[in-house]
């Protein structure tokens, strides 16, 4: 991998960025022939993304939380709640496609005086999760469960953990919520303007043979929070 460097004067932040060094040779040979310097070609390159984002149509798009809360029990005193999110999404995206767009769970880690903790979580129920190479994704601070997910009739189920936060239920419905419309909403804005990794959308022979598993007709039931 080639690693280069975008640090000028005029840069509030310099980066260090992995090409493949055969597309990268590509790349320079192609942009510095014009007369035009990589690290310019890379900045006009994000200035454009940031222009197609904001210009993406994101009508119609809708997201909601049910959330359901649960006395803490002996043998999992840690999980205290399950949420349902149901997904509507934008015009430009078709219903049958959402479901093979590949989430990711945010992780929610606080600084606690000696280092950062996880407070609390929010995991996939099992039916939801993405384990196949290469489209599955791990947390990179702590060595446990699997982040990727993808929807299944618009919606995701999830189990709600608490390690201690002390924090009231509408306070973490409120973290949760604003973490996760965050992500929905960035992941198809990125696909949208065809920005999104290959990895982040299950192909559609691997979709069919994951749907095959599973019984539709008992979905509902199972994602019913009771």
């Amino acid at each position: 991998m080639r690693c280069v460097n975008v640090s000028e004067s005029k840069v509030k932040k310099a980066i260090s960025v992995r090409f493949d060094p055969v597309e990268y040779a590509n790349y320079s040979a192609m942009v510095e022939n014009a007369g035009v310097a990589v690290s310019d070609g890379l900045r006009y390159l994000v200035t454009e993304k940031l222009q197609q984002a904001e210009g993406a149509d994101m009508k119609k798009f809708h997201i909601s939380f049910d959330f359901r809360w649960k006395e803490r029990d002996v043998a999992f005193p840690e999980h205290i709640g399950n949420m349902l999110v149901t997904v509507t999404p934008p015009r430009e995206l078709s219903v049958d496609f959402l479901q093979r767009l590949i989430f990711v769970i945010p992780e929610f880690w606080d600084d606690s005086g000696s280092g950062l903790k996880e407070t609390f979580r929010i995991d996939s129920a099992y039916f939801h999760r993405v384990t196949a190479e290469p489209h599955h994704r791990i947390s990179a601070k702590a060595s446990r469960n699997v982040l990727s997910f993808h929807l299944l009739k618009s919606r995701w189920r999830a189990a709600i953990f608490d390690y201690g936060s002390g924090y009231k239920e509408g306070e973490l419905e409120d973290r949760i919520r604003s973490a996760v419309t965050s992500h929905f909403t960035q992941t198809i804005r990125l696909y949208l303007i065809d920005h999104l990794p290959a990895s982040r959308v299950l192909p559609e022979e691997l979709f069919n043979e994951m749907m095959s598993f599973r019984d539709e007709s008992t979905l509902d039931q199972m994602m019913a929070l009771g």
